[in-house]
């Protein structure tokens, strides 16, 4: 967080304004502190909220002009003014405002995480959380109003928070619940249709739609019933498939179906036909082409509706794609984004089926299935496949009811107890959910899981609902690492998992009602919040809707025309215009779309081609521009560049390195350390979203010890330990009495590909620091030399490393006894640099203490000290590479600052060639996609198509 400060930005207006900013920046460290120390998750979830506000206020406010303040001086303050006294009640008893202000700004600068500091707040502020959180609604509701006005009004930019900052929960509201209701009286209205005499030669079977079933307000305010529910899905007497909608009620009672004064939408109250034969209904829709088969549930009893003309693409003359096969034979079809709402709507379909037929006690990623359309697409519009056989419901999913004191069972003669009942899980529906979340974040089916991680299972072979919950158990145990301790991917994970979560007080089942909460809150709340963070461009309301226009067969892509079938004819026209245009890409399984007329370059190490944004897929971040020149030394290839996403504050370099696409961004001139860093990471994540990992390259200063011989040049690489994953955030933690500090928080370990790539490389058997040499003469033959902007090593004449500083020497004065300061170490036969792997520290500051840097280095075994990777690690999987360019001491100069940064991309080239790139070939939309002509806004052309072998 932020030094608390009175450092309001030049842009901004007149001292109330001033006073404004600081206050909302205390508040925002002021509700950290709160939520630090807070262990209720419903007052955690709320202070994250309120920071969340706070902050993008703050930015607001930290923009705004003279001209803005003047317009709206009165009303703006007042409107400001109401949150701040909502929070902090003592603020609005006195007069004048100003002094309240200014004891809630004091406070912020010196607040912290201890317990001390939460009494403050009580004592100074009269702040209790759980008072506050009483008035949650109208809190939340003022704040939301100041940042709308501040947006709409007074701000050209709507992007202006980062996500180094605490992310919110969703202010949302929670599911529908009446989904359940109809649904089970659609099910049961299916069936009881089914009974016919010829049932005997045809099963019936079902492939329902699964959604989250929201309603954008839009629709509400178009007229249409929030108590109507609609099910898509396909209804089959034999192998071919009819597309059905099925209007029902959440509530099927009479009076609500046909007599309420509620008015329903017009499907409900058309006239109808009673169906006692659905498969002669079935049949004779089959012959109408391009129609739907529209029926609507009262009472429980199934009606037809006049047909309706529909526009589906989807053929259902061909098989269905299975999201088991997906993971199987197709890896690499997912995106973050499309697992992400995959994840979303799955557990949504838990709330909505959740003991009803349509979700059998066996249904997994079998069950879900993707349809192609005649083009060969796949939508991303998931349905799930059920039979229609038989009423059979679900077995209830309840533990054994708590025995009374006097038939407790002695623990000697509990040998006829059945032990799987006894310790199951209440939910195994919930277990289910648990395992395609693992299967879908890994992209990899559970059978496989459990060999990837050696998982240890036992050795019953006969698959029951508590062997499933066991073998659940172990494969997280043994896959957690990977997943992100502190994401709301992880939370909804545990949460599936932990039984307790979903008994009472006395370890029963839950009723239905506080079972279906529970499912939003503890599992699709978490998964929508994981979704909005990453992909805040997706209104959660509309989710459904987006989803639909995603090609699942082009990897998340937006299916900008879903009547493909009907353009043949003008595809055609285009193929055979663009045939005349393509041009080879220089990287092998790649082919690029360039205009004719395009010049070739004479250099040919140049590739001025454009690429879509999604072909990048790996991330270098640096933090000055001599680190980012030697990286592009090394490109070998260049390309041109892209319009950026709005808000987006980054320039990126664009090229390849062996068979990577590179993305590169140097953060702005004068600004380092974490915030800057993790602004940076989350402009680049957002407008090159296919990126999967990232690469920090840059200096660092060196810790040397008896342990490991560090010298100015050497490179350290970030590496995962058994009690860290490979960097430390050493300026984050608590202090205690006697001068002890103490480390809290992780962050996540670098990728899995690129630690099997350090592998690799690691055991070659002709391994060594030589291997970088190459390269270095590269990047000193790319760059002019000058006195400034040599990258040749500088000598070892010129590497020193003092030992404690004397107050002389510290006053940068010519010291007498400055030989004897030097600690003596032989002489290495060569200027190759060594490459070290182990802990690196990160902190916001820059460390010019040996006396310090010595004491982390044998306390935690610190490698060297640098200042952006712990802002960088929580956006992108993240790996560090640094150079050594002075120790960390009083003596820090910048005469090996170029050879350093050299080091570092060097290996960052090496490491890179030896890892296994996501194998793409990209093919432009007019060459592999069947479309009309389209109108391209952001200057990028017809979108691309991604595979991935």
């Amino acid at each position: 967080m932020e030094a608390m400060a009175f450092d309001l930005p030049a842009t901004a207006g007149n001292e109330m304004t001033n006073t404004l900013y600081l206050t909302y920046k205390a508040a925002q460290q002021i509700t950290e502190t709160l939520w630090v120390n807070e262990r209720d998750e419903e007052l955690r979830s709320f202070c994250a909220s309120l920071m969340a506000y706070f902050n993008m206020i703050r930015r607001s406010l930290s923009i705004l002009d003279d001209t803005n303040v003047a317009q709206a001086k009165s009303g703006l303050t007042t409107l400001l003014l109401a949150p701040i006294k909502l929070m902090f009640p003592t603020t609005s008893l006195r007069v004048p405002i100003n002094d309240s202000l200014r004891e809630i700004v004091g406070l912020g600068e010196t607040i912290g995480y201890t317990k001390s500091d939460l009494a403050r707040l009580s004592d100074v502020l009269s702040l209790d959380l759980t008072k506050t959180y009483e008035s949650r609604n109208e809190l939340l509701k003022s704040l939301a109003m100041c940042e709308e006005i501040l947006r709409d009004s007074y701000i050209e930019e709507p992007s202006r928070w980062s996500t180094e900052d605490f992310a919110a929960p969703l202010v949302i509201a929670e599911l529908p619940y009446d989904v359940l209701n109809a649904a089970q009286s659609t099910f049961e209205a299916i069936v009881a249709s089914t009974d016919c005499p010829c049932k005997t030669e045809h099963d019936f079977g079902a492939r329902l739609y699964l959604s989250t079933h929201r309603k954008p307000q839009e629709a509400i305010l178009r007229g249409q019933d929030e108590d109507v529910v609609d099910f898509d899905m396909f209804l089959s007497t034999h192998y071919d498939w009819q597309e059905v909608r099925v209007h029902a009620t959440g509530n099927q009672r009479v009076s609500d179906a046909v007599g309420s004064q509620q008015p329903k939408r017009k499907r409900m109250e058309a006239k109808s036909l009673r169906i006692r034969r659905l498969c002669e209904v079935v049949a004779k829709t089959k012959s109408m082409t391009g129609y739907r088969l529209e029926l609507k549930v009262l009472r429980n009893q199934l009606y037809q509706l006049h047909p309706e003309m529909c526009n589906s693409a989807i053929d259902t003359s061909q098989d269905a794609v299975s999201l088991d096969y997906i993971l199987r034979h197709t890896r690499g079809s997912f995106t973050e984004r499309t697992k992400r709402i995959l994840a979303v709507i799955l557990a949504s379909t838990v709330f909505h089926l959740y003991g009803t037929p349509w979700l059998q006690p066996t249904w997994g990623a079998s069950n879900v299935l993707f349809f192609h359309t005649s083009s060969s697409t796949t939508l991303f519009r998931p349905f799930i496949n059920s039979p229609l056989s038989s009423l059979d419901l679900p077995r209830e999913e309840t533990l054994p009811k708590t025995p009374e004191p006097d038939d407790m069972i002695d623990d000697t003669e509990a040998d006829d107890a059945d032990v799987e009942d006894f310790f199951n899980h209440p939910c195994p529906t919930v277990i289910t959910l648990a395992l395609l979340l693992l299967e879908l974040y890994f992209e990899t089916p559970f059978d496989i899981l459990v060999q990837k991680f050696n998982a240890k299972l036992g050795t019953n072979t006969t698959s029951s609902t508590f062997t499933r919950y066991l073998d659940a158990n172990l494969v997280f145990q043994a896959c957690k690492a990977e997943i992100p301790l502190n994401s709301q991917f992880y939370l909804a994970l545990t949460n599936c998992l932990d039984p307790k979560v979903w008994q009472d007080e006395d370890g029963d089942t839950l009723d239905t009602l506080t079972l279906r909460t529970t499912i939003y809150q503890k599992v699709v709340l978490p998964l929508e919040t994981e979704l909005n963070q990453a992909y805040s461009s997706i209104p959660i309301e509309e989710l459904d809707n987006f989803a639909q226009k995603l090609d699942f067969g082009r990897w998340g892509h937006l299916n900008c025309n879903p009547h493909v079938d009907s353009q043949e004819s003008v595809t055609n026209t285009l193929r055979s215009t663009s045939m005349d245009r393509r041009q080879s890409s220089p990287i092998p399984g790649y082919s690029v779309e360039t205009s004719s007329i395009r010049t070739n370059t004479e250099d040919q190490g140049l590739d001025m081609h454009s690429y879509p944004h999604s072909a990048y897929t790996v991330g270098i971040i640096c933090a000055l521009p001599l680190e980012l020149r030697a990286v592009r030394a090394l490109f070998d290839t260049e390309h041109n560049g892209h319009t950026k996403m709005k808000g987006d504050s980054n320039t990126y370099a664009l090229g390849t390195i062996g068979q990577h696409m590179i993305v590169a961004a140097c953060l702005p001139s004068g600004e380092y350390g974490t915030n800057a860093a993790a602004d940076a990471a989350s402009n680049l994540r957002r407008t090159y979203y296919e990126v999967e990992f990232c690469l920090l390259v840059g200096i660092a200063g060196g810790a040397p010890s008896p342990e490991t011989d560090i010298r100015l040049g050497d490179v350290v690489v970030s590496h995962p330990t058994s009690t860290s994953s490979g960097v430390i955030q050493y300026d984050r933690g608590k202090e205690y009495e006697g001068n002890t500090f103490q480390l809290t928080g992780s962050l996540p370990g670098p990728p899995r590909s690129l630690r099997t790539a350090i592998s690799a490389l690691r055991s070659k058997p002709d391994a060594s620091s030589s291997s970088l040499q190459p390269h270095l003469e590269k990047i000193t033959r790319s760059i002019p030399h000058s006195s400034t902007s040599s990258y040749s090593h500088p000598g070892q004449e010129n590497d020193h490393l003092f030992k404690a500083v004397c107050s002389t020497c510290f006053a940068l004065r010519d010291c007498i006894d400055a030989e004897n300061h030097v600690q003596r170490r032989a002489r290495r036969p060569t200027d190759l640099p060594e490459i070290h792997y182990g802990l690196i520290a990160s902190g916001n500051r820059v460390l010019k203490d040996a006396s310090a840097r010595d004491r982390w280095a044998k306390e935690h075994g610190i490698l060297c000290f640098e200042m952006e990777a712990a802002g960088v690690m929580n956006i992108l999987p993240c790996l560090v590479i640094r150079g050594i360019c002075d120790y960390a001491d009083a003596y820090k100069n910048k005469i090996w600052q170029n050879y350093a940064a050299a080091t570092a991309a060097a290996y960052a080239k090496l490491l890179l060639c030896h890892t296994a790139p996501s194998r793409t070939e990209w093919k432009t939309a007019i060459d592999d996609w069947d479309s009309s002509l389209y109108i391209y806004g952001s200057g990028d052309g017809p979108p691309a198509k991604r595979r991935r072998a």
